[in-house]
């Protein structure tokens, strides 16, 4: 096909405030489209038989004015013929749907409103043994696109643009409009690796989605592994559900976190909770219905699978919102939809309610919480009074006997956030400055992002050696132990990923050594575990559903209000607290243990404390008469 420039065809004005209603001039919204469409490349080719590789990379280079960012991959590729429908027409059906193919293009225009969103932009392919591309630019106002002449795809091509065989295409964006701003890398590789219509790409074992900065002379200064996995959670609802009036049923599969999870008010398209909505592959919103903002609801996550949504879209029914921003609520078979999907969550969601009250009251009630606020003070004195070191103060810093320890030992980190732990070691008697520490973690979920990291004495102290360990949360709810390795010197740090941005504050301590911040009451903790102590938050956990628990509940579910129950929450709490003492003093070498026999030890000693402490805990528990 000879080369060709021509008027785009349709009006200036429009295609402009198209964009901007499109794109909005966020750059995570053209490059979910951009990505999709590499994403749809490689689904055609499977459909078809073929054996794809699946990587799609992203790179950024981040300028002050005209930063690039182009988006390639070892897909289908295009020739010109392709090229001047899929680039160079408006408002056609290019990607598949209308021919049945499960992939989530719909309109044929995402690709130019995601380049005239953000300035202008170019689409070269490789294509058999062929090069291909055009341009979409803005000249004198008018956005005009230009097909070049094809090529042969020789090697110099081929080196430029990173495709060193096979098919493929680049699409590059030039942000050239002023009130377009670049994210910086973090932020990227967060946001992108949670947006909504992007997690079954991100967490698709086929696809290898590589985030990558670049300098001024191509050189990657560093790059990324995107990927999303879905929160931590049990699965209490799945259903096929028919919609009445319509020849069409929803698969509803819905999930509960142990943590609240982020909402769309509070995080937009990158909120954990919710219930994405899936035709054929294609994720299409996310929204919890009439519980959108709703707190209790925030609990809840999960899909509901409707293929009928992609037949309607074949017909172009308008299904969905005109700026694709989801589902349009006031289609008549989408408010069916709606409205069956909500019968069958309000009976989760009023349960979820039902507790929340429960919890509340039980947290108001002023004689409890100063039995328990009592017992706190006592638990935290035993712990001080066993685990503490009893030095002089000589030290400005303190550490454990072991000799090194991590600062905090208990962190929460959100999810695709970065989360930075001092370790601390005694250089003088144990290490020495300089001294290169092995740090893990024992969750494939929270990763560790400086594996090996190198002590150097303290501005304050210096006989006390310190580095910053970097760890990533990659799953919502998830817990982890991270261990850091020098010799026979260890320390251990517990995390959690949780989802919402104001969790990330550690709940308030109850004076500088607490150990212990709060006895709960859980009716949803595994009831084959009667109590556990929750290390991240630093309370004792009583599952109230377990069967030895559950037969000394009162009528209102209380275990504190007759002295059978008393005598048992005693018995529990101080399980939790004697176990977790000999942990800590075994692991912090606060006591004596011979090297390798670490889980005889914490027994002998949980032992030991329970006949010494038992009685007190009692005291402080147990109300007679």
């Amino acid at each position: 096909m000879a080369g060709s420039s021509r008027k785009l065809q349709y009006a200036d004005r429009v295609a402009i405030q198209q964009a901007d209603q499109a794109i909005r001039k966020d750059v995570f919204r053209a490059l979910v489209e951009i990505i999709t469409n590499s994403n749809d490349s490689y689904l055609r080719l499977e459909q078809a038989g073929w054996s794809v590789g699946g990587e799609i990379f992203i790179d950024v280079h981040r300028r002050h004015k005209n930063s690039t960012i182009r988006v390639w991959d070892h897909a289908e590729g295009m020739n010109d013929s392709r090229m001047d429908k899929v680039v160079g027409t408006y408002g056609e059906a290019t990607s598949g749907i209308k021919e049945d193919k499960n992939v989530r293009g719909m309109w044929g225009r995402g690709l130019k409103d995601s380049i005239f969103g953000l300035g202008h932009g170019y689409v070269r392919s490789f294509k058999g043994g062929n090069f291909y591309s055009c341009s979409l630019l803005i000249k004198n106002g008018v956005p005009t696109f230009t097909l070049d002449e094809p090529a042969r795809a020789l090697v110099p091509v081929r080196q430029e643009y990173g495709i060193l065989e096979g098919n493929g295409t680049i699409v590059e964006i030039i942000v050239s409009r002023d009130d377009v701003k670049v994210p910086q890398f973090d932020n990227l590789r967060n946001y992108l690796q949670r947006h909504f219509e992007l997690r079954p790409i991100m967490s698709n074992p086929k696809r290898r989605i590589i985030l990558r900065e670049l300098a001024a002379d191509g050189r990657i200064k560093q790059e990324h592994a995107l990927g999303y996995r879905s929160p931590k959670g049990d699965k209490v609802l799945s259903e096929r559900i028919k919609i009445p009036e319509h020849p069409a049923w929803v698969k509803l599969e819905l999930f509960r976190s142990s943590i609240q999870l982020s909402t769309r008010g509070e995080e937009g398209d990158y909120a954990d909770g919710g219930l994405l909505v899936i035709s054929r592959g294609m994720v299409l919103s996310l929204t919890m219905l009439k519980y959108e903002n709703d707190p209790v609801a925030a609990y809840f996550y999960g899909s509901m699978q409707c293929d009928y949504l992609h037949d309607l879209l074949k017909k172009d029914e308008p299904v969905l919102t005109a700026t694709r921003d989801g589902i349009n609520w006031s289609h008549p078979f989408a408010k069916a939809l709606k409205q069956a999907v909500e019968a069958r969550l309000e009976p989760l969601i009023e349960k979820e309610r039902k507790h929340a009250l429960r919890e509340e009251q039980t947290k108001l009630d002023k004689q409890l919480r100063q039995k328990i606020d009592r017992a706190l003070h006592e638990l935290n004195h035993i712990a001080f009074s066993e685990l503490s070191n009893r030095r002089d103060g000589a030290a400005q810093i303190l550490l454990p006997d072991s000799g090194m320890a991590f600062v905090p030992e208990r962190a929460y980190v959100q999810t695709g956030r970065v989360l930075t732990l001092t370790l601390r070691a005694d250089i003088k008697k144990k290490a020495r400055p300089n001294d290169v520490v092995n740090v893990a973690s024992n969750s494939a979920e929270i990763v560790v992002l400086t594996p090996t990291v190198a002590l150097k004495p303290h501005k304050d102290d210096p006989s006390v050696g310190e580095a910053q360990v970097k760890v990533e949360g990659r799953q919502v709810g998830e817990e982890g132990i991270i261990t850091a390795l020098l010799g026979k010197l260890h320390a251990q740090a517990m995390v959690q990923v949780h989802s919402k941005k104001e969790a990330l504050v550690e709940p308030p301590t109850r004076g500088k050594n607490a150990l212990f911040n709060d006895i709960r009451f859980d009716d949803r903790m595994d009831p084959r575990q009667r109590v556990y102590f929750d290390r991240v938050n630093s309370s004792i956990v009583i599952a109230t559903n377990a069967p030895s628990v559950k037969m000394y509940l009162d009528e209102n579910n209380r275990l504190d209000t007759t002295i059978q129950g008393q005598v048992l929450l005693a018995e529990l709490v101080a399980e939790a607290v004697c176990r977790e003492i000999a942990r800590e003093g075994v692991e912090k070498g606060r006591f004596l243990v011979l090297e390798g026999s670490e889980a005889d030890a914490i027994q002998n000693h949980f032992i030991r404390l329970q006949n010494r402490h038992s009685h007190l805990i009692h005291e402080h528990i147990v109300t007679m008469g």
